[in-house]
């Protein structure tokens, strides 16, 4: 029996999903667990694996559908097993995209059973084919006709999805109206980036006004994909949790001496991802939110949740806004597994290859721009967390001592939003300084 090839589900909320491009044809043979799709949320693009080994039939979804979770969209037939295309799609699965306004409004079109399924083997739109039927019926040649036509047309524009493309250039493209096949790729195997296309546009702006140009593109970029999801996120984030904000300052001095000493130790040992100051600071508030379960919250309708497992999320900023990769279960990972794990993530989410397990599932955020030249800042909470820690750049600053002496010390900032529907500022506070704590006597974790 045919395996189908459903719309999956990426995110709890999402409802749709949308077809970006087939990897593989009608009629081809694909591998269980071999990318056969990309599918498309408001927050990412994913490749859909083959659930079996077969042969791709019954394609019903085209690049651009959008198309209701748990639709079928195609089928695995097994080798040797003989295919018998659906009789007819019900009405709930079809595609929630309009239809074409030569078939709105309009009753089903009269064909013969064989003629239909031609049609859907080959996606040809019966609307668009005049039957020669009794009554107009389509019929098999009719079908004949209309494919030994469209082979003799000259073919298409190259699509989008035809030309090797991160899912960033493939995005950034649609957004600027630019054809991949005219973009010269600098990535392996000449695969287009994000910054390709970004200088074809710059390089056709310079050619001068013509037809068609780019010259004003960027004053009205269509609010779409994922700058559409972080504008409705932050507007529910500013709309429906109370936020309060605290700040301290940290004595960097002892960290700074361990990252260091961590560094070369590493370079000695010629192994080993290098550790920076994102992946200390992931260090450092995983081993605070053991100690504070009520940091390591959410907020539900009626009730607060608090997780056991400690998943932080590091904002990373890509071409088109802001992405937040998740570090599961950080508290169980060495110094190295995290700045491994930050390392992949990031580079994953700038060429904007990252997987559903990467994205979902932050119980905490932490929100870095000191290499940004920011001194301070205060971030918007990333719903339904309950804190977001912002972090700012080290700077040297005067600092009395015990002694009572005023000397220079490198300093970072950091202010934490929370929701005040779930704690209070006494929590807060007492999560800062146990940071704080840490980080001026970094002994603690590496205990």
């Amino acid at each position: 029996m045919p395996t189908p090839v459903i719309m999956p589900k990426y995110e709890m909320a999402q409802e749709t999903g949308t077809v970006i491009e087939w990897l593989k044809k009608e009629g081809e043979s694909v591998e269980k667990g071999e990318p056969i799709l990309i599918v498309g949320t408001d927050k990412v693009e994913m490749e859909v694996e083959a659930p079996a080994d077969g042969i791709l039939r019954g394609i019903s979804a085209q690049p651009g559908d959008v198309i209701p979770i748990g639709q079928t969209i195609a089928y695995i037939v097994a080798p040797g097993e003989e295919w018998v295309p659906p009789t007819e799609q019900k009405a709930s699965e079809r595609p929630v995209s309009p239809p074409p306004p030569s078939v709105r409004g309009e009753t089903r079109v009269r064909a013969t059973p064989v003629a239909e399924r031609m049609a859907r083997e080959h996606g040809l739109d019966l609307a668009q084919i005049q039957g020669s039927g009794p009554e107009g019926r389509i019929t098999r040649a009719d079908v004949e006709a209309a494919l030994a036509a469209q082979r003799s047309a000259p073919p298409p524009p190259s699509p989008v999805g035809r030309v090797p493309a991160t899912p960033a250039a493939r995005r950034l493209a649609r957004e600027l109206g630019v054809d991949l096949a005219q973009v010269q790729g600098t990535g392996p195997g000449g695969r287009v980036q994000a910054a390709d296309v970004r200088r074809a546009v710059a390089e056709r702006r310079e050619e001068g006004p013509t037809e068609g140009a780019l010259i004003a593109i960027r004053r009205r970029v269509p609010l779409s994909g994922l700058r559409r999801t972080i504008a409705e996120r932050m507007v529910q984030s500013a709309r429906e949790a109370p936020q309060f904000t605290i700040s301290m300052d940290v004595d960097m001095t002892r960290s700074l001496d361990a990252l260091a000493h961590i560094r070369s130790r590493v370079e000695q040992e010629g192994q080993g991802p290098r550790i920076t100051q994102t992946a200390w600071l992931v260090k450092a508030c995983a081993w605070a939110l053991q100690r504070h379960p009520a940091i390591n919250a959410s907020f539900a309708e009626n009730e607060i949740v608090e997780w056991a497992d400690v998943n932080i999320g590091v904002a990373v900023a890509v071409d088109d806004g802001l992405v937040v990769p998740v570090i599961h279960q950080a508290d169980r990972l060495t110094l190295t597994e995290i700045a491994e794990r930050l390392r992949d993530l990031s580079t994953r989410a700038r060429e904007g290859s990252l997987r559903l397990e990467d994205i979902r599932g932050g119980t905490f955020t932490i929100s870095n721009l000191g290499m940004f030249g920011v001194d301070r800042f205060t971030a918007l909470l990333n719903p339904p967390q309950a804190v977001i820690l912002a972090v700012g750049r080290i700077l040297p600053r005067p600092v009395v001592t015990e002694e009572g002496d005023i000397v220079a010390r490198p300093v970072m900032s950091m202010t934490a939003s929370a929701d005040h529907r779930v704690v209070d500022g006494a929590q807060v506070a007492r999560f800062l300084a146990d940071v704080r704590e840490v980080l001026e006597h970094p002994a603690l974790l590496l205990a």
